[in-house]
């Protein structure tokens, strides 16, 4: 356990830091996920037999493209996410063939599994023309055939690019939700980023979404270049007008050579006064009648064409299995019944000459991963429950055989003292302006075991390299992670 002087110097340093939108769904964080060798063969087939054991815990899927359209300054001007320069129509159903291919890997594996959402992403998903929506969900019901009608089945894509013949289109396919990354409804300010949208591109898509009863998401972004409280109530208050039920709003995330991080940082707000937009937009939200999820997602109830949302709120010390497929897609593999070394989480190929290689060589596109000790996998469900702002005690006891408070007493209680935690018997929540704070939280949850994980970085770093004619060939000794 921590030291209860380190843990309190450690609150008191960060409080005005920008905590930036860095919230972890698991751990560790990617940076650690460096081995460039994994079974993915054998972890596909534990999760088969965790079903055989009569365990049937549903699985998620996440279906990504790796393109965008170019915008100056590139990327938005903020994105960190890989991605290609979109060319065409052809490219992208050539890459559609891989995805089918990359997905008739698993095939046998999943046989039997309970899919439990769909999530297409990117990149910009609908960048797809319309008979390719069909196509996703063909792909999707070939590993899954029987999906509940509960499942929330995603597709992201920016506004400009929704027709309403796109949004029939996915309906028709089977999708449910679309959701939309506006960032900004503030055109002065959308257009920092390089982004050609129109609030009428956004207000048309919504229309369509409601004709043809898809829910649908707003993703919006605070602390933006140039953007004050003013301008960010007043994008809200428009949002709420529109009727619309789900809305994801969070900090951005500044760094790399990104046009925002290195031409535009002197424009952003200051770290408290993002806190304070955090404040001052939960407590308007609230005020309308929207429930905060997690962090930052926030629902109003009433919804005709809604589904329960999963992420972080359905809380789980179970299981937390998902595949991503497609370049750069992200995969977990985990259960509570899983010996020790089991559990995976991994990320594919970030160049997408090198993914089609090895799916052309038959191989799983995989670039590197990081193998979980039960520390780990207990780590990645506390940080998967805070996501959903609560911790329940006696399900975490039940799961790993001890308490959840007294496992890191220190940290609790020092939160509890600035209330941004509440202890009870029942659960350890997060309160005030504890969900704002959630990188800082589970920084300090995991300061040990990153602690551990830094110190063997650097010991592989300055260990002679030994080559072994006999040890296995990675799947991707070949390929370099690149960004």
């Amino acid at each position: 356990m921590l030291d209860a002087k380190f843990v309190n110097d450690y609150i008191d340093t960060h409080l005005d830091k920008r905590q930036v939108n860095k919230v972890q769904h698991g751990f560790p964080s990617p940076r650690y996920w460096t081995d460039p060798y994994v079974p993915v063969k054998e972890v596909a087939e534990d999760r088969r037999l965790i079903r055989e054991a009569n365990r049937s815990t549903p699985l998620n899927l996440y279906v990504g493209v790796p393109y965008c359209i170019k915008t100056d300054p590139g990327k938005c001007g903020y994105c960190l996410f890989p991605v290609e320069e979109f060319q065409g129509n052809e490219a992208l159903e050539n890459y559609f063939g891989y995805l089918q291919r990359e997905a008739a890997m698993y095939k046998e594996a999943l046989e039997g599994a309970t899919l439990g959402g769909v999530y297409f992403g990117g990149g910009t998903s609908n960048l797809y023309k319309e008979p390719m929506y069909h196509k996703l969900m063909d792909l999707v019901r070939d590993l899954f055939p029987n999906i509940s009608p509960a499942a929330d089945i995603t597709l992201e894509g920016i506004p400009q690019l929704f027709s309403r013949a796109k949004i029939q289109a996915i309906r028709d396919s089977g999708m449910n939700r679309i959701s939309m990354g506006v960032q900004q409804i503030n055109e002065r300010l959308n257009k920092l980023s390089g982004r050609k949208q129109t609030l009428k591109h956004t207000t048309q898509t919504l229309d369509w979404a409601a004709e043809f009863g898809l829910a649908a998401n707003l993703d919006l972004i605070f602390g933006w270049p140039q953007q004050t409280v003013e301008t960010m109530v007043e994008d809200l208050e428009k949002v709420v007008s529109w009727g619309v039920h789900d809305i994801t709003h969070y900090e951005l995330n500044v760094g790399g050579p990104t046009d925002f991080a290195l031409n535009r940082y002197h424009e952003l707000p200051a770290p408290l006064s993002n806190l304070e937009m955090y404040r001052v937009s939960r407590d308007l939200l609230k005020s309308h009648g929207y429930e905060q999820l997690t962090a930052y997602n926030f629902r109003k109830p009433g919804d005709p064409f809604g589904r329960d949302y999963e992420e972080g709120v359905v809380p789980r010390l179970d299981n937390l299995d998902s595949i991503g497929l497609g370049y750069a897609a992200i995969s977990f593999f985990g259960d509570t019944m899983l010996e020790d070394g089991h559990a995976w989480s991994f990320i594919n190929q970030r160049n997408i000459g090198r993914y089609r290689s090895m799916i052309d060589n038959g191989e799983f596109p995989v670039e590197q991963g990081f193998r979980h000790t039960r520390q780990d996998w207990r780590l990645a469900m506390l940080f998967r429950n805070l996501l959903g702002l609560s911790v329940d005690r006696t399900a975490y006891r039940e799961a790993f055989g001890i308490d959840v408070y007294e496992e890191f007493r220190s940290i609790w209680d020092a939160l509890g003292e600035r209330e941004l935690v509440e202890v009870t018997p029942e659960a350890v929540t997060l309160v005030g302006d504890g969900p704002f704070y959630t990188p800082m939280i589970q920084a300090l949850l995991a300061e040990e075991r990153y602690k551990d994980l830094r110190e063997r970085e650097v010991s592989h770093k300055t260990a002679p390299t030994v080559l072994s004619l006999s040890a296995p060939q990675p799947l991707a000794s070949a390929n370099a992670a690149t960004e």
